[in-house]
């Protein structure tokens, strides 16, 4: 007989129970929230993670939480322009990013 390979779906809720009994316990309030917004980041581009031909979980979760981060930053940046356009008489402080 062949021997049964756990589907990436079943290897995603592995690392995710590893993670919350071994490690979010240890973590500050602060990082176990960012992980609560990281694992949800996870759980919802999984069709695109298991779409990938190089699937090794814990590598394309940690690109989604990378891209995730980014398009905060992004999203903040942005924000912030329009902020200090409106109270600082248009001069902000973040240059534009290329």
């Amino acid at each position: 007989m062949g021997r049964a390979v756990p589907s990436l779906r079943e290897k995603l809720a592995e690392v995710l129970r590893s993670i919350e009994a071994e490690m979010l316990p240890l973590l500050s309030r602060e990082r176990r929230a960012a992980y609560q917004r990281v694992s949800r980041a996870w759980v919802e581009e999984y069709a695109a993670v298991s779409n990938c031909s190089y699937p090794h979980a814990l590598v394309m979760m940690l690109l989604v939480s990378i891209l995730d981060l980014q398009a905060q930053v992004a999203e903040l940046e942005e924000r912030l322009r329009r902020l200090e356009g409106v109270e600082g008489g248009g001069h902000g402080a973040l240059p534009a990013r290329g």
